[in-house]
């Protein structure tokens, strides 16, 4: 796979000299972003990155100005793609490289809280990761990252406050991250709803540990896109149903990402 050092030369070379802030894109959730000055789109492989295989994900950086900033609108890569955390890690090698400072971490996710209904948005305020996997195995030097902070307070703060001035109804909750590919078992939903989740997905934790890691304060926000209880039938969730239910919470999310940045 292609070094960070030289997928920097070759968006340099392109103009892109900087980010002020990045946003990662959730399954579906690419009309809930900002609406860029003069974008600019650079395919994953056509710096040498790894593309997406997952429907919903574009594959690409989007770059563009945004009340006098360089915003970055990034693809996720999935651990389950590859299972090689190399390729999880790059999105954010690249922006870190590039400057960022604060990044924002769109996920489309399941509700476990039997409260929420679908199209809530909810400010993710810590998560638990026992997927059996970190992001940062087999960096040298080995740092443990701390993660007290790591969904940075302040942001958190800044985004209720913003939701209050807009009428927007926001939850606030834990994520958890299983692995994936795959949906939960009806065992699996009662385990982590007994630890204190309120949603869950197959990402954004490792995000999130990467991100902090390269020092880059955190903000996250869950879609919630099906839910759970004892009557659900589970056989019907399928990646379609995310990708129509994200849609719901776009208009509310692009307004708080556009207040925020």
């Amino acid at each position: 796979m292609v070094s960070v050092q030289k997928v920097i030369k070759k968006l340099n070379k392109m103009g892109i000299q900087k980010v002020d802030c990045a946003i990662v894109v959730g399954s579906g959730l690419m009309n809930a972003t900002v609406d860029l000055k003069n974008p600019f789109v650079v395919p994953y492989d056509k710096i040498g990155m790894p593309k997406s295989k997952v429907k919903g994900h574009s594959g690409q950086f989007v770059f563009g100005e945004y009340n006098g900033k360089v915003v970055a609108l990034v693809s996720r890569l999935h651990f389950y793609e590859s299972g090689d955390m190399n390729k999880v890690r790059m999105p954010f090698n690249v922006v870190a490289a590039l400057g960022c400072k604060q990044i924002v971490l769109l996920t489309s996710s399941g509700g476990v809280n039997q409260t929420f209904a679908v199209g809530d948005v909810m400010l993710i305020k810590d998560h638990i990761n026992l997927s059996g996997y970190s992001p940062l195995v087999g960096i040298d030097p080995v740092v443990f990252t701390p993660m007290a902070n790591a969904y940075d307070k302040d942001l958190i703060e800044k985004l209720i406050d913003i939701a209050n001035k807009n009428n927007i109804e926001i939850k606030q909750g834990v994520h958890f991250q299983f692995a994936g590919p795959y949906y939960e078992t009806y065992a699996e939903i009662n385990a982590i709803r007994m630890l204190g989740a309120d949603s869950v997905s197959m990402s954004t934790s490792y995000d999130c540990i990467i991100s902090n890691y390269l020092n880059m304060k955190v903000c996250g926000m869950a879609v919630i896109v099906n839910t759970f209880d004892d009557q659900s039938d589970m056989k019907k969730l399928n990646h379609e149903e995310v990708l129509e239910n994200a849609e719901k919470a776009c208009k509310k999310i692009k307004v708080l990402l556009s207040n925020l940045i």
